[in-house]
């Protein structure tokens, strides 16, 4: 029999309130479960962040996890008696940032670095975000330039030059600049562009309009000048019916997937008041922060559990390379319809998100295609854990290790639970940057591979970047084809949950892992995963 609460009523109706708002469900009751109501390991810190804040509490994100429940979550809660730390920082609305000067030099954070040295390594790099939205409604054109103008000029980051002296890289800032719209004609629609969504059981792609994929296609293939401190792309195509695409193409430098729903937020707010800017927070202020963590009691913390978690651990989980370099690759999991759902019975018993549950799946695989009994794949995290910071504008991202180590003995359900304290850990202690982790413990590195994160998992939750553009429902395109061309690891899996369903898409490097060899695990991985519930009982390695 299910056990009740015993938080005051006003108590749970507040926290449902948090609840409700992140989850962005209704109605939702004591006995409901984070897991069942669609949550997963971002919106997680992101409820416990909110519910921290309006209790006036320090929530540890396994909280969550070990109370699903909304009423056992809220007794646990408001039976914390640790205090959250003050803050004197005031909201975003209220900071007051000030101008810098161009010529006065601001911080890189370490992802900045990380992303400009693979450039100079590598010149064919791309480091190219491609974005792409179907309109529901209809963008003024002058109006959609204002508002780019406008973000330009209140987000620094948008007019950031990242500047070679002598033989150093700086970081600048330039005057408020007008990004061009280009305006494509797009002749006939094509049958799905309404959501850019294919069924989910095939490899197949929407059909995409030639001009799209033509425009976004050349806008990677053109390298940025990371110099000029124009890092943004853009452009609106129009169908002969009236029906519009908008088309963006932004340099990683300033931009990752946290950023995506606030450049649509503030877009949106510049065009509905472009005569009313407002003061943000500053990504160099978050460079700042970044840079004062670094001599923290927490800071050396975190390095202390990387350097633990990963000792004895293999640098680099082989791939079989072909015998000549192939080009890269890129093609979609052929994954169930209703996937999601039936893993919610799993994720509920067990205290898992589905992305744990997509962690066991492609470690489980991994097991079993190289034999090994321990294997490492990064993962990238949000590491906005600071209020201050929750609706910054610029990169935050960070890369998390995690490893799965089985015996003779371990079952899927094993890997499971592995899988879902190594989460868990990971985003406890995503703080500490990946390259000081690595400064820290030196592993063996290669040419070409990255060190422990040479396979990624990656997470995409496109339902959250779902907008309103003045007036206009923005909807995101999958454009599978494109990934092939910024594949930046020898094994890329990105679990992408949109409108409801779950998309899988896989990406590999040609030099790296050929095509037979990308699709042999992509088989072993989606068959796991479409028969999860009913294989927690078998063994990962073959028994004599």
């Amino acid at each position: 029999m299910d056990s009740v609460p015993n938080t005051p009523p006003g108590q749970l109706r507040r926290m449902a309130a948090v609840w409700e708002q992140v989850l962005k469900k209704g109605g939702i009751g004591p006995q409901d479960s984070f897991f069942t109501l669609g949550g997963q390991s971002v919106m997680a810190g992101t409820l416990v962040r909110a519910a921290g804040e309006r209790f006036g509490v320090r929530i540890p994100i396994r909280t969550l996890f070990e109370y699903s429940r909304l009423g056992e979550f809220t007794d646990h809660v408001v039976g914390l008696a640790l205090p959250a730390a003050p803050t004197t920082a005031p909201p975003p609305d209220a900071v007051s940032t000030g101008t810098v000067p161009p010529d006065v030099p601001l911080e890189m954070t370490a992802f900045q670095r990380r992303i400009w040295l693979a450039e100079q390594i590598d010149p064919s790099v791309r480091n190219h975000v491609p974005l792409a939205w179907s309109v529901a409604g209809r963008l003024d054109p002058d109006r959609l330039r204002v508002a780019l103008g406008r973000l330009v000029a209140e987000h620094e980051i948008l007019r950031t030059r990242f500047v070679d002296e002598d033989g150093g890289w700086s970081v600048r800032l330039r005057e408020p600049w007008l990004p061009p719209l280009e305006l494509l004609d797009l002749g006939e629609a094509p049958d799905g562009t309404s959501d850019g969504i294919a069924d989910d059981t095939t490899d197949d792609t929407t059909a995409i309009p030639d001009g799209v994929t033509e425009w976004l296609e050349a806008a990677l293939r053109l390298p940025f000048d990371l110099e000029s401190g124009q890092l943004l792309r853009a452009a609106l195509g129009e169908f002969a019916d009236g029906r519009q695409l908008l088309l963006l193409c932004v340099h990683h430098m300033v931009i990752d997937g946290e950023s995506i729903p606030v450049l649509l937020a503030e877009l949106d707010r510049c065009c509905a008041t472009p005569d009313r800017p407002r003061q943000v927070v500053q990504y160099r202020e978050f460079a700042a922060h970044q840079r004062e963590q670094r001599d923290s009691a927490s800071w050396h913390t975190d390095l202390a559990y990387w350097e633990s978690a990963l000792e004895g651990a293999s640098a680099d989980t082989p791939l079989p390379a072909p015998e000549r370099p192939e080009p890269n690759g890129a093609f979609r999991l052929p994954l169930p319809a209703g996937l999601l759902d039936s893993l919610r019975a799993v994720q509920s018993e067990h205290g898992v998100s589905w992305f744990m549950v997509a962690a066991t799946a492609l470690a489980v695989s991994l097991h079993r295609w190289t034999g090994l009994d321990d294997v490492t794949f990064g993962s990238p995290t949000a590491n906005r854990n600071h209020p201050r910071f929750a609706g910054l504008f610029g990169p935050s991202l960070n890369t998390v290790v995690l490893r799965s180590g089985v015996t003779a003995d371990s079952t899927v359900l094993d890997v499971l639970l592995r899988m879902r304290g190594e989460a868990l850990g990971a985003l406890e202690h995503q703080a500490v940057e990946f390259d000081d982790v690595l400064n820290h413990v030196k592993p063996a590195r290669r040419f070409g591979h990255t060190p422990y994160v040479n396979v990624t998992l990656n997470m995409n939750l496109l339902d959250d970047h779902v907008a309103v553009l003045d007036g206009a429902r923005l909807t995101p395109l999958l454009i599978d084809e494109l990934r092939s061309d910024y594949a930046k690891f020898g094994l890329t899996v990105t679990m992408v949950q949109l409108e409801g369903r779950l998309i899988g898409l896989v990406s590999h490097r040609g030099d790296q892992l050929g095509a037979e060899g990308a699709r042999d695990l992509a088989d072993r991985l989606a068959g796991l995963l479409a028969r999860f519930p009913e294989a927690l009982d078998e063994p990962v390695l073959p028994r004599d």
